[in-house]
């Protein structure tokens, strides 16, 4: 019973952890002033954060098949069964196609139709780093 405690505990984080992205995900696909903003520590970059957020659904969805492949991992070391081990690669392997949803919309943009309604007109961030990359070089140009 003691080695639960981990897997339990592991559990109820992700969970809640899920329901803050499940709800960011809502509040933005509704076009709420509400939404969190989402700060990623990697870049201050603010095209880089907005793509984020344009690719919260998918990575909403990831997170949910993640838990629920980890608790089947959890279950299946605790003696569940070959049907939970199964199920659980199920979801952990089927939420890799989700992650790479939410890298190619944010990135590009692309697929519109899970990108939130009201940022479905915006460049990806990929497409905005190449743009000013152009602009740079052309202002360096003259400065010599």
């Amino acid at each position: 019973m003691a080695n639960l405690v981990p897997g339990v505990l592991a559990a109820v984080f992700a969970g809640a952890m899920n329901l803050f992205f499940v709800r960011a995900a809502w509040l933005h696909w509704i076009g709420s002033g509400r939404a969190p903003d989402m700060l990623f520590g990697y870049s201050m970059n603010p095209s880089v954060v907005r793509g984020h957020e344009r690719g919260i659904v998918p990575l909403a969805a990831w997170m949910v098949c993640m838990t629920f492949g980890t608790v089947a991992a959890v279950a299946a070391s605790n003696g569940a069964g070959l049907v939970v081990v199964d199920i659980g690669a199920i979801f952990t392997f089927g939420s890799l196609p989700l992650l790479v949803l939410h890298v190619t919309i944010a990135w590009f943009n692309w697929p519109k139709v899970l990108v939130p309604p009201h940022m479905r007109g915006e460049t990806g961030s990929v497409t905005e780093w190449w743009r000013g990359r152009g602009q740079r070089a052309s202002r360096g140009k003259g400065a010599g």
